[in-house]
């Protein structure tokens, strides 16, 4: 497991070594338009991050972060199905947070458990929720209702902010990347 590494590439690599993963790993509804991606690349909000272990490639994720030393989101992560269960997802997930340490915290969605379309959706839900607090993501006090779709956000940070600052930050991250306009009509924050 010491062999995984996390290689930062560029849109080219994206499309040439990622983009059909994620095509077939993330739903239509869950997909951000590759234009979307290129451009928040381009404006240096997102950074593309290959998982890889003995040079093959057994994973991706995406991180936003529009503030130096903010917040990130943590937009998307995946383990490769063959190499699924085999821990690259943990250990890939702690290395990040050790590279992204100077920042003020990570934040996740997770879809709502519970919500999804059948038992074994929500138990998928219910393993990412698991997954994300063995590694030391809180939960927050709050629903997010995005695109139509219920989350439960999570947080891994070492500071203590004020939930009103942590969910400004988030917005404005969701608003540089998709518009403010857009997250106007598509983002609800719903108190618990």
């Amino acid at each position: 497991m010491e062999n995984i590494k996390l290689k930062y590439v560029g849109m080219n690599e994206f499309k040439e070594d990622v983009y059909s993963y994620y095509l077939e790993i993330f739903p239509e509804d869950e997909r951000k338009p590759l234009e979307l991606i290129q451009s928040s690349y381009e404006e240096q909000y997102t950074k593309i991050i290959e998982i890889v272990h003995k040079s093959e490639i057994v994973g991706f994720m995406l991180l936003n972060r529009v503030k130096e030393k903010g917040y990130c989101v943590l937009d998307y992560l995946a383990i490769l199905p063959q190499y699924r269960n085999s821990k690259f997802g943990t250990k890939a997930l702690q290395l990040l947070l050790e590279q992204e340490k100077e920042n003020k915290g990570v934040f996740i969605e997770v879809e709502k458990p519970g919500l999804g379309r059948d038992k074994e959706e929500n138990l998928l839900r219910e393993r990412r929720t698991n997954f994300y607090e063995k590694i030391g993501f809180k939960k927050l006090n709050f629903d997010l209702l995005l695109f139509d779709v219920m989350y439960v956000p999570y947080l891994y940070s070492k500071i203590n902010d004020d939930e009103s600052i942590i969910i400004n930050e988030i917005l404005n991250i969701y608003e540089s990347i998709s518009g403010k306009e857009r997250i106007k009509r598509n983002c609800k924050i719903l108190k618990i």
